[in-house]
């Protein structure tokens, strides 16, 4: 089953986070992949504690994909190729790629790839705030997280333990 949480709104990462505990509490192995993210999240502390769960991360994040120099967002692309052919041999139950929809969008991963992933017969989850119709086509779950308000519209910076 292919699973997708998309939007602008806070929780994406958290509702995947979620359903990999769940899926780890009922002894199902995760594989749960961050893309355009460091490893700093309080969801992915968690992760790394908990039998069962593997959790994976390019080993540098350049920040935000506007700030890349071409030669950072070429090194990104090729770290993420890797992640991707780690979730295609992976047997988990569950596989998670965090961000990997950002990710797509910035072509920094192909569509090929992740159609490639979703032949597996797993549960697989996919975030970002944006999804290709095909994907949205294709998965069995849709949630879209709408923003309404969030601090950061005012200016506000991500807080420790709540935004990350």
């Amino acid at each position: 089953m292919i699973h997708l949480f998309i939007g602008e709104g806070e929780g994406k990462t958290s509702a995947s986070a979620g359903l990999a505990i769940r899926a780890a509490g009922h002894g199902f192995p995760v594989l749960f992949a961050q893309f355009l993210k460091d490893d700093a999240s309080g969801e992915v502390a968690v992760l790394r504690r908990t039998p069962g769960v593997r959790v994976l991360h390019a080993p540098v994040d350049y920040g935000f994909t506007y700030q890349m120099t071409p030669e950072q967002l070429e090194r990104s692309a090729r770290e993420y190729d890797k992640l991707l052919d780690e979730a295609q041999r992976s047997d988990a139950f569950l596989i998670v790629l965090d961000e990997v929809l950002h990710a797509l969008g910035e072509g920094l991963v192909t569509g090929e790839k992740i159609e490639k992933l979703l032949e597996k017969d797993r549960e697989i989850v996919l975030t970002g705030r944006n999804a290709p119709q095909w994907l949205i086509d294709r998965a069995d779950y849709v949630s879209e997280i709408r923003k309404i308000k969030h601090p950061f519209d005012k200016g506000r910076r991500a807080r420790i333990g709540i935004e990350f």
